[in-house]
């Protein structure tokens, strides 16, 4: 990943170069990738479907979690705190011992693991919201 750095900051695609901003900085990346037809039907990618189907449960069962909390997490998430979050609910799916790979859920996983998490990674309060839930 190409930092940029001069006065003038890009943002937007010239050509296959795409230029945005983080809060890591002013960054630019090339298009690439394979063509999203042959990984949704060649065998070979096959794994990555599977993959690729996990990651998205993930990614709800997280942002059903956040909705929920909304009120709670308001002022006090940190700005990677989704994708921290989404990286636990992976966690969660892979302990699943019940379903094959690929159709594995946030249910049959070990939500467990989620206890500890810190919603502010700055600013942690020593005991987190699911410690306390499953103290209870």
């Amino acid at each position: 990943m190409a930092r940029q750095k001069g006065i003038i900051k890009l943002k937007g695609t010239i050509g296959d170069i795409t230029f945005y901003k983080t809060q890591d900085g002013h960054l630019a990346r090339e298009k690439g990738g394979i063509d999203a037809n042959r990984i949704k039907s060649d065998p070979a990618f096959q794994r990555t479907r599977e993959n690729g189907s996990e990651f998205g449960r993930a990614g709800k069962a997280g942002k059903v979690l956040r909705t929920a909390m909304r009120a709670l997490l308001l002022n006090s998430a940190d700005g990677r705190m989704v994708s921290r979050l989404t990286q636990q609910m992976v966690k969660v799916i892979q302990a699943d011992l019940i379903n094959e790979r690929g159709l594995r859920n946030v249910i049959d996983g070990e939500a467990e693991l989620l206890a500890g998490f810190e919603f502010n990674i700055r600013g942690k309060l020593g005991t987190s919201l699911f410690a306390l839930m499953w103290e209870q």
